[in-house]
């Protein structure tokens, strides 16, 4: 498999993170997608500390589709400045690696 990432984004409203999340499941851009519970972040924003209530939106894919994922994100996402960071997953159950890759456009 081509390195495996997860791409992590937050969004303020439960329908963004959900709609996102399908959005690129079906474009199978990610195998899988997980929405956490809402939780409070505190950022600097425009000179300022802000803080929002948000989803968290967790995927996994692969580091060969994150150009291809991160602009399908900024063209949706309502935030300006969206959190679009991919994490390397460094090791994984090799069952679970060939899973997500049989599920990802080729």
């Amino acid at each position: 498999m081509q390195q495996a990432i997860v791409i992590t984004t937050t969004l303020e409203k439960i329908q963004d993170a959900e709609s996102l999340a399908r959005l690129l499941l079906e474009q199978r851009l990610v195998a899988c997608a997980h929405v956490t519970a809402q939780s409070k972040s505190l950022y600097w924003w425009q000179g300022a500390i802000c803080e929002a209530l948000e989803y968290e939106l967790r995927m996994k894919s692969s580091l060969e589709l994150f150009p291809e994922i991160e602009a399908r994100i900024k063209a949706e996402h309502p935030y300006q400045t969206p959190e679009i960071v991919a994490t390397p997953i460094v090791a994984g159950s090799q069952d679970y690696l060939h899973w997500m890759e049989a599920e990802l456009r080729k």
